[in-house]
């Protein structure tokens, strides 16, 4: 080791192991402060000073980075490894709760629509204290089946975990009707829970696929046929309870009146923040890129393969 190399290693201890600052450093060398500042960024150059994050929940930057590129995402974050089903969907729950903690800020808006993904991500929150902080509900209330998964219980969860207040749209997530959906969008109440869903500032989605007997349940309680006949018209999934096709066009049929914020307001968010596991939901994740309702992925590795093979 020359007279330089063991400069720089005096300079990188004195720094990282001493937590003396670079003028306190200069003192002690005899150098100015922007020589020190040049000589640790030189350390670590050289590998002298190797600095390693460790992330508790393990990422594939690799993956991450091509789907950036490839699909024109804002971010990608895919977790590095293979987990059954919901072992994947809790990781990628809690890479999402912490993403959305490094974004949210005091006098942001935070929407979310409903399902098994969103309740993971509530539920890894941790309780934060901010100012002025809206939650909003993006879809209506579900009529069938498990009661955590529905829009309305998880905003009033999130709002206490974040001393947060909230919009709730009090109303069936859809209606077989035309006339009473027009009925209930003109409810003055109504109304203005969906106006609170138009350009916020972070939205957290998941993507249901029409072979997600789960998901489609919840969207296809009057009929089986109505399964049926949405994959008819070319429905591939669904976000925000409303249908698409694998370009990301919405796709409308009878019997399926949503009442929910259109899915504008997934495109007219700062952050659109998709969160899904299993290389089973890649068509419907894929239209929902499409369709600009997902800026930014949080993904398991077997989804992210299969969209990279999708879109070659």
């Amino acid at each position: 080791m020359n007279n330089h190399e063991s400069l720089l290693v005096h300079v990188a201890q004195l720094y990282y192991h001493q937590n003396l600052n670079q003028s306190e450093i200069s003192k002690i060398v005899g150098l100015s402060r922007p020589t020190v500042s040049r000589m640790l960024e030189e350390a670590r150059e050289v590998g002298i000073v190797e600095i390693i994050v460790h992330d508790p929940i393990r990422k594939n930057h690799d993956l991450s980075a091509r789907l950036r590129d490839q699909l024109g995402l804002r971010e990608a974050l895919i977790i590095s490894g293979k987990y059954q089903h919901d072992v994947a969907l809790e990781k990628c729950a809690n890479e999402a709760a912490q993403f959305v903690s490094s974004i949210l800020d005091n006098n942001m808006s935070i929407g979310f629509s409903w399902g098994r993904a969103i309740r993971a991500v509530c539920n890894a929150f941790q309780s934060s204290e901010y100012y002025n902080v809206t939650v909003v509900q993006m879809a209506g209330c579900l009529s069938v089946g498990d009661p955590t998964y529905d829009g309305l219980e998880l905003a009033t969860t999130v709002a206490q975990k974040f001393n947060a207040s909230y919009t709730n749209i009090v109303s069936p997530v859809y209606v077989d009707h035309m006339l009473v959906q027009q009925a209930l969008l003109a409810a003055p109440q109504i109304k203005k829970a969906l106006a609170a869903t138009r350009n916020l500032d972070i939205v957290l989605t998941g993507v249901g696929t029409l072979d997600d007997t789960n998901g489609s349940s919840y969207l296809f309680t009057g009929s089986e046929n109505d399964l049926k006949l949405a994959k008819e018209y070319g429905a591939v999934g669904h976000v925000l309870a409303r249908l698409m096709d694998k370009d990301g066009n919405e796709v409308t049929f009878p019997n399926h009146y949503p009442i929910a914020a259109p899915l504008e307001a997934l495109r007219e968010a700062d952050w659109s923040i998709g969160i899904v596991a299993s290389k089973k939901k890649a068509l419907a994740t894929l239209a929902a890129i499409k369709g600009g309702y997902i800026n930014c992925l949080i993904a398991d590795e077997s989804l992210a393969l299969e969209l990279l093979k999708l879109t070659k």
